[in-house]
């Protein structure tokens, strides 16, 4: 009976050392496989980091030039001395504004003769109708067809026609802004003589500009309408514009590059053919 319980303890003993150290083997086994591993948030961790890199803007850089989206050379419609110039370069003028006027002295005289002649053919046309045995002090009761033989006899029509043309004439003598905007390129001074098509200045509309640049084929894909542009003026680098790219031309020329347009905001102080450095995000 002793003999089996030694044989018993001693076989329960190598069992438990047995089990002990393969417990002692696996868990050696498990801590060099952590060191493998990278824990669980840190997968997340490096995950979400990736993307980021990935969402990064690509930017393109490009030079533009910056232009009016509404601009117009204002000139003459008559060949008359100028006897005013209203504004200098660089002013603000509102739609309708005078730019410049002429001397419309003969314009004047030339109306008031025009204004003569048709009273007098106006009393020819009525000697006309009461020959024809008719009361003028009563038109209405005269017929349409009477009146026109005698508007044609008198040369009625033709005389008012003229008066009609000396006054527009006269209202030509004042050259006004087409829209509001800066004056530029002024030349002519006082007394000068203008010219019938004439340019007499450039009205540039400067409550929205747009800037002009070239980008190269193999961008195409990163740009579209709509994509952000940040353009900065070379004669002012502080200085920050935002816009929008607005056109794209479906042309490719020789050098590989498109011409791509973008309208910018708050472009007020920019000038007509400024030149401008610009990032492109997409």
């Amino acid at each position: 009976m002793e003999m089996k319980n030694v044989i018993w303890k001693s076989n329960n003993g190598k069992i438990v050392s047995f089990i002990a150290l393969l417990a002692l083997l696996l868990g050696a086994c498990t801590i060099k496989e952590d060191k493998n591993v990278a824990p669980a948030d840190q997968v997340v961790r490096n995950a979400v980091e990736s993307d980021t890199v990935k969402a990064q803007p690509t930017v393109i850089a490009a030079h533009g030039t910056v232009k009016a989206i509404r601009s117009a050379n204002v000139a003459f419609e008559s060949a008359l001395p100028i006897k005013k110039v209203c504004v200098k370069n660089g002013d603000f003028v509102k739609q309708g504004a005078p730019i410049a006027l002429l001397d419309t002295y003969q314009m004047q005289n030339k109306i008031e003769q025009a204004a003569r002649a048709v009273e007098s053919a106006r009393l020819e046309m009525l000697d006309v109708i009461i020959s024809q045995g008719y009361d003028s002090q009563k038109m209405g009761e005269v017929p349409d067809r009477v009146k026109q033989l005698a508007e044609v006899k008198s040369g009625y029509r033709l005389k008012r026609t003229q008066l009609e043309a000396a006054r527009h004439e006269a209202e030509r003598g004042a050259v006004k802004a087409p829209f509001s905007g800066v004056v530029a390129n002024l030349s002519h001074q006082v007394s000068n003589v203008s010219a019938v098509g004439e340019t007499l200045c450039r009205i540039i509309d400067i409550s929205q500009m747009k800037v002009e640049f070239k980008i190269m084929e193999q961008d195409l894909a990163r740009v579209k309408k709509g994509t952000p542009v940040v353009a900065q003026p070379y004669s002012d680098p502080s200085a920050t514009y935002y816009g929008t790219v607005s056109e794209i031309n479906p042309v490719v020329d020789a050098q590989g590059s498109v011409i791509v347009k973008a309208i910018l905001t708050g472009g007020e102080k920019l000038f007509d053919g400024m030149h401008v450095k610009l990032k492109i995000e997409n």
